[in-house]
């Protein structure tokens, strides 16, 4: 099991307890407004998401699973309370998040969310990133927690019309985890979670890098977008 052959890798313990007591605190003092989509391009708003960025523990994956220069593509921070839920149904992430707009042969359509180009990229680009969901919170069935399929990665682009029939016909896996603990996902893996029941909060730090290398000119969303705090 793991990464290579399923898609996906479940770390306890991937950051320290330090480390997630910090970024609980920085978020619970915030006046950022979440939505259902979360809080997009966090690495610009949160001091918290720089320190895990730059951390040994991201930075070795990276090394691991993405050989070269990983740049990160799009950060997220979600919140899934009983006041704030939602039910993700299955899907692959297959949009990537980009400084412009540049007609490229394979890549689209194209789309804008919160000021930021979004858009569907080649299968070999999202078969070359990653993507961390570092959990600040316990994720569990009750408060909703990461279910994917298996090796559902190694299909390719799957069409919305195929998409129920084999999730009826897989293995489901729950992605149940503590705080501090992550989950590493290729970001076309199919995957989904539940409304949340419990009371608590289900606070995670959504990360996707990428060692693509983009065309001349073109840049990921995240290393252009204006920070109101430094990346350190």
């Amino acid at each position: 099991m793991g990464m290579v052959r399923d898609g996906f890798e479940i770390v306890e313990a991937f950051i320290p307890s330090e480390l997630v007591n910090t970024a609980l605190l920085e978020l619970e003092n915030s006046e950022e407004l979440y939505s259902m989509c979360g809080v997009r391009n966090a690495e610009a708003k949160f001091k918290f998401v720089g320190r895990i960025c730059t951390s040994k523990f991201v930075q070795g994956k990276l090394k691991q699973y993405l050989p070269g220069k990983a740049q990160l593509v799009r950060a997220i921070v979600f919140d899934k309370t009983l006041e704030s839920n939602w039910l993700v149904t299955w899907h692959q992430d297959k949009t990537v998040a980009l400084s412009e707009k540049m007609e490229m042969p394979g890549w689209g359509p194209w789309s804008v969310k919160d000021g930021v180009v979004h858009v569907q990229p080649p299968l070999q680009v999202l078969e070359n990133m990653l993507t961390f969901r570092i959990h600040l919170d316990p994720a569990k069935k009750n408060n909703g927690c990461l279910k994917v399929v298996p090796e559902s990665h190694k299909i390719g682009v799957i069409e919305q019309n195929q998409i129920a029939s084999i999730v009826e016909s897989s293995e489901i896996r729950f992605c149940e985890i503590g705080a501090g603990g992550a989950v590493l996902m290729r970001p076309h893996i199919l995957h989904s979670s539940s409304k949340s029941k419990s009371s608590g909060h289900r606070r995670v730090l959504h990360l996707e890098y990428s060692n693509y290398q983009l065309e001349s000119g073109l840049k990921w969303a995240a290393s252009i977008t204006k920070r109101k705090v430094p990346i350190s």
